[in-house]
């Protein structure tokens, strides 16, 4: 009989959220007994469910046992989960270990595609911190966060209650005897390496998104001889968990001048940019009934830069709150709440390996504070004053910085990345001796380089794989589109409406039951 076997840690909104319909609870992952660090139990036959997924493949699961803090040899076991999807071939070439974004989100997300199964089995290990018998979640943190989202989110009277909560919460997995030094990047390429030498692979393929790119990265420099081709979308260099509010401004200006070479959204504006920085630097605080909390939009914003779709509602929202009608703007404010539930990551753990790798570069919060940039940095905004109260510490120094390497890559960005901005593109140039990159324009983050142009990313993440050369041929330009599909002002005014409708017609249907039954009683009477 086979295991039903699914994610279920992150939760109901995360399910929703991700758009899919999550499979039967998971049964919890503990240390098998007896088990030593890099022991992996027999692989069963198993049904595995990616979370928010309804795809489900015939895989083969089993836990893997590494130590808490793989530099303390007297280190307490960890357990983590292992899922094997096998290749259709019955010979298949490398396995390919898939590296998802985060910090703080789960890796066993991942839904492999059929071209990628032809010839490849695909490996995840769950990550340390997020999978597992230890998930550092801080529920306090999430808490604070809901509360304020859509109302002084991004105030000092937030920050200061969520940098006393983050405190709090490490101090509280500290008490329960969480050893915080190994929830680490570093520590995940060993859990990686791991499993490969238990899985019995000479070498293998990576897969890394975002995040997972500087997981890859330091993977390269570790055990580089474990390594056959990386794939790396969404490239994250040292320092680049912390935002910089003038990238930001060089890609919004570079949206702006798209914007001035397209007919309907040049009618809008003469400088999108400029539009954008008069909002937020001057943003109504209601719309009707509704409030607008600037730093919620700013939030909401960055997210929604995340994904070339939905960047159409960032500019008719900014566009048509700069022609008097902020309704977008309060919509945003509303669904702030809904569209980024802060369950969906295990903060904890964001803090701490974001932290471990990248808090030298954090400057203050006025170093991404909205100042007189367009944006700002919202995101780092409220991360990094956690972070910097959180009880780090710093990875080697070497690891923190990049090295050079061998190693074979391919690197594949969009220009609007708001999430891995393109800048790190040049950083690379001189210490990656193997690596093709790969620029997409007018893409921004990874769904966009896997979902726009799919035929195209099939060809190209398939010929590297195979033959170690990337074919990009397929990719065409695609223009960033202006026009929304969805308007937020438009559904703005929709609620209304049916705030103001459905009221009157429940009051119309009470009057005319009432009539009803009066009728009906004085017809009783009168006979």
């Amino acid at each position: 009989m086979k295991a039903k076997w699914t994610l279920s840690a992150i939760g109901t909104l995360a399910v929703l959220l991700l758009g899919g319909c999550g499979g039967s609870e998971a049964l919890p992952i503990t240390v098998p007994d007896g088990a030593q660090a890099g022991d992996l139990t027999p692989l069963e036959t198993c049904e595995f469910q990616p979370l928010g997924s309804k795809e489900t493949y015939d895989a083969e699961c089993g836990t893997l046992t590494v130590p808490e803090n793989w530099d303390d040899s007297d280190s307490r076991p960890i357990a983590l989960p292992v899922v094997r999807i096998p290749a259709v071939e019955p010979n298949p070439a490398e396995p390919v270990f898939i590296l998802l974004g985060g910090p703080g989100a789960p890796n066993l997300l991942f839904s492999p595609k059929n071209w990628l199964l032809e010839n490849h089995d695909v490996i995840l290990v769950g990550y340390r911190g997020v999978e597992g018998t230890v998930e550092q979640n801080c529920p306090q943190v999430n808490a604070i966060s809901a509360k304020y989202l859509g109302k002084e989110f991004l105030s000092d009277e937030a920050n200061a209650e969520l940098i006393a909560a983050a405190g709090q919460c490490a101090k509280d997995y500290q008490t329960a005897g969480v050893d915080l030094r190994g929830y680490t990047a570093v520590g995940m390429v060993e859990d990686i390496e791991a499993a490969r030498t238990a899985l019995g692979y000479e070498r293998i393929n990576v897969w890394s998104e975002s995040y997972g790119t500087r997981v890859a990265q330091l993977y390269a420099y570790l055990h580089p001889d474990s390594l056959h081709r990386t794939l790396l979308i969404g490239l994250n260099t040292p320092g680049h968990f912390v935002y910089d509010p003038a990238v930001f401004d060089d890609m919004i200006n570079h949206i702006s001048d798209l914007c001035a070479a397209d007919p309907d959204c040049s009618s809008r504006t003469d400088d999108f940019a400029q539009a954008m920085y008069d909002i937020n630097h001057n943003m109504p605080d209601r719309w009707l009934l509704f409030p607008i909390d600037p730093g919620s939009i700013r939030l909401g914003t960055h997210f929604m830069f995340f994904s070339n779709p939905n960047m159409p509602m960032v500019f008719d929202m900014y566009l048509s709150a700069a022609n008097g009608d902020p309704s977008g703007l309060a919509m945003l404010n509303f669904m702030g709440p809904l569209m980024f539930p802060t369950e969906l990551f295990r903060m904890g753990d964001f803090l701490n390996k974001g932290g471990t790798l990248d808090l030298e570069y954090y400057r203050g919060l006025e170093s991404i504070r909205l100042g007189d940039s367009i944006m700002g940095a919202p995101l780092s905004e409220w991360i990094w004053p956690m972070a910097a109260s959180w009880p780090v510490e710093l990875v080697d120094a070497n690891l923190r910085q990049l090295q050079e390497s061998d190693v074979d890559m391919l690197i594949v960005n969009g220009t609007l990345d708001f999430s891995t901005p393109p800048t790190a593109l040049d950083e690379i140039e001189p210490y990656y001796h193997n690596a093709q990159v790969v620029l997409l324009p007018e893409f921004s983050h990874t769904g966009d380089v896997a979902n726009l142009q799919p035929k195209a990313f099939e060809r190209l993440v398939t010929s590297y794989y195979d033959t170690g050369v990337a074919d990009d041929s397929l990719f065409v330009y695609q223009p960033l589109s202006f026009k929304p599909g969805m308007r937020l002002a438009m559904v703005a005014k929709l609620l209304v409406a049916a705030m103001v409708v459905i009221p009157i017609l429940l009051v119309g249907g009470i009057v005319l039951i009432v009539r009803h039954v009066r009728r009906s009683r004085r017809a009783q009477s009168g006979s």
